[in-house]
């Protein structure tokens, strides 16, 4: 059996075992696809209020649309105030108002008969729902010697010895009115708690009980001026021991800035990797710069591509096409409601990915791919021997198990995605070295053929790197984006300067430059500003790549891509479609001259369309068969638009002259 064979395939066994848990994954995917449409509902009750519009008779409305839960949050103790069932009033304002005109109702009357003090906050409840929670939450949030009941019966009285800054901060439970308003309308409760940091599992426990007991919440999402998770920074186990416990779902926010991440959320997130969905809000402040067919574009992407399963509403305070404000927001829901149904979504309570764990057996195998292509690549240059695949083969495996072992496999598995998420672009590009050498096709049909061909052995080659990228790093917290593959820069950047560096100075693409060599060649006008427009592409690729852009595509952008996702349900990527294969469709229409002048270029161009190929397969919250139907997309628009420039090319370029390297 030859080396050649050999390395073949153990590459063949790593992709296939890669190919086991690509299938795993999207099976889990596609079972995870209940998605949750939420209001939230304190900006709901200040709309309806300003507006006068009848809450029941909205929310129904809303829910015949296809509104799933009402997000209702604690109240807080500023809040109280502007509750019907309650009242608060700091002792300072009470001594004040008895040394000014004395007191006239009799239960402020009792309440200087127990000597009101400067330093307490008094809490009245009106009603017993509400002064029976009042007692549970005080209990939790303070201790028995800060706390005293000064009346049990209607109205209660609670004396809170405490500061009124510090007590219009804590949380007071959810308000009883609108858990029973969810209740009745048949609305799923998602419970919005604030986390206290001296809480710890018995003081959790009671919260959550007291949150969700005869209601009917399957997803808590948490809140807070500290925006922090329940138990975070000491007790964050315990938190999440209660909530398997209760069967509760924990809502991580989707953010884009790390910066605004919830403290503790990664660490709540690990320890519920299967009771983990993804919550995407917009802030009122942005939303009210969005038009509604913005804000349900922005939804339905994050539904279609990054796996959000909980779609956090508020509502929209402007009119649209000539409906009331009302009406404006029974629609927006409608229509979301409407998208989650033509992606292939049900609209229910959220549904977080099954537990699923790929195991050292699966991981072990799926890696021998890395190791291979590595070695095929050093083959083609005359390295390598059966030897080098021992030793390759011998320390991946023990970088994988020593990774189980000592319980940090994922930098393990980051670390050879990311080697091969490189070196498959690459082999790729090798893989089409004898299109640059071959005779120019003789007709533009016989060109188009052969382009088909090159991209088409290209992508194939490619594809490869998407599997190890798929098979080594898919789990339910690179899938929620808990955990992020942070290689996704260098997958797309190294490629296509490999590329450019074998194509010059190695004679696989017929070049076979020298540092000397190439710094004597001169450097026309024309390769002087191409030269100048790729390093400001350069740093364009740069910043627009990764999980998170630093710069906002332009509105023209935006619209073109709103119009090809309309179209063709997933859109394409630029980098794709527009260049890397249109660039391989090219390359043996190109007449002998073009290739030797330009061939560079292609090389780089090259070098980006098929590291984006993988690039789009690292975005790992994004479902797998998205992914799979955007490369799709992208092949068959860039084969035609490369069909469309090969009779261009050949139209301005024929000829025997040009063949023969003249212009």
């Amino acid at each position: 059996m030859t080396y050649r064979r050999l390395l073949f395939i153990v590459l063949a066994v790593g992709l296939l075992a890669s190919l086991s848990v690509a299938a795993r994954r999207e099976r889990h995917e596609h079972r995870a696809n209940r998605v949750e449409i939420v209001m939230d509902d304190q900006d709901f009750q200040s709309l309806a209020r300003s507006y006068a519009y009848d809450q029941r008779a909205f929310l129904v409305a809303l829910r015949r649309a296809g509104l799933t839960s009402l997000a209702v949050q604690e109240e807080l103790g500023g809040q109280v105030s502007t509750s019907p069932s309650s009242a608060v009033f700091a002792g300072t304002a009470l001594l004040a108002q008895a040394k000014l005109t004395g007191f006239h109702d009799p239960v402020f009357a009792r309440l200087a008969v127990h000597g009101i003090r400067n330093d307490e906050m008094y809490l009245i409840a009106y009603d017993a729902a509400t002064a029976a929670r009042y007692r549970r939450q005080l209990e939790l949030k303070f201790s028995h010697r800060a706390v005293r009941v000064l009346r049990d019966a209607l109205p209660a009285v609670f004396a809170i010895r405490t500061q009124a800054d510090y007590f219009g901060t804590v949380g007071l439970g959810l308000p009883a009115d609108r858990v029973a308003l969810a209740r009745q309308l048949g609305l799923h409760l998602v419970p919005r708690l604030q986390n206290d940091e001296r809480f710890k599992a018995p003081q959790i426990d009671a919260l959550l009980h007291e949150s969700t007991n005869h209601t009917d919440a399957h997803t808590v999402i948490f809140f807070g001026l500290r925006n922090q998770v329940l138990g975070y920074p000491d007790a964050i186990d315990d938190a999440a021991s209660a909530m398997r416990r209760l069967k509760l779902n924990f809502g991580t926010i989707e953010t884009y800035d790390v910066k605004q991440n919830q403290s503790g959320n990664e660490s709540l997130a690990k320890d519920l990797p299967d009771h983990t969905v993804r919550v995407q809000a917009i802030a009122k402040p942005e939303q009210d710069k969005l038009r509604p067919e913005e804000i349900i574009q922005r939804y339905d992407l994050g539904m279609r591509e990054r796996n959000i399963r909980v779609v956090y509403l508020r509502p929209f305070a402007h009119q649209w096409a000539g409906r009331s404000i009302e009406a404006t927001n029974v629609e927006i829901v409608r229509q979301i409601a409407a998208s989650a149904k033509s992606a292939g979504l049900r609209v229910g309570t959220a549904s977080p990915f099954d537990r699923f764990e790929t195991r050292w057996w699966e991981i072990a195998p799926a890696s021998l791919a890395v190791p291979a292509i590595v070695l095929l690549v050093l083959l083609a240059f005359g390295i390598g021997d059966w030897r080098w695949l021992a030793a390759f083969v011998v320390v991946d495996l023990a970088l994988v198990l020593a990774g189980f072992a000592i319980h940090h496999d994922m930098a393990v598995r980051k670390v050879l995605a990311l080697l091969g998420g490189i070196t498959f672009p690459v082999a790729g590009f090798m893989a089409i070295a004898p299109a640059f050498r071959a005779p120019r096709a003789p007709t533009t049909g016989a060109a188009i053929v052969d382009g088909v061909r090159v991209t088409a052995i290209a992508t194939l080659v490619t594809l490869g790197g998407v599997l190890v990228v798929v098979g080594l790093l898919s789990t339910p917290l690179t899938m929620t984006e808990i955990d992020r593959f942070s290689g996704v820069k260098a997958v797309l950047i190294a490629p296509p300067l490999i590329a450019l560096v074998l194509y010059l100075f190695t004679s696989l693409w017929g070049q076979n430059q020298t540092p000397a060599k190439l710094g004597e060649a001169p450097v026309t006008v024309l390769q002087l500003v191409a030269g100048i427009v790729l390093l400001g592409a350069a740093y364009l690729l740069v910043v627009r790549s990764g999980n998170q852009s630093d710069i906002t595509p332009s509105s023209f952008e935006l619209a073109l891509r709103a119009h090809l996702s309309t179209l063709l349900q997933v859109r394409p990527r630029f980098k794709e479609f527009v260049f890397g294969f249109p660039a391989l469709m090219l390359v043996p229409a190109l007449v002998p001259a073009d290739r030797a002048r330009w061939g560079w270029l292609f090389a780089l161009v090259i070098g980006v369309g098929l590291a984006d190929i993988v690039d789009t397969f690292s975005h790992l919250h994004t479902h797998l068969a998205v992914s799979a139907l955007r490369l799709v997309n992208g092949v068959v628009l860039g084969v035609l638009l490369g069909a469309l420039a090969v009779a261009v090319y050949r139209r301005l370029r024929g000829g025997a002259d040009a063949d023969a390297g003249t212009t």
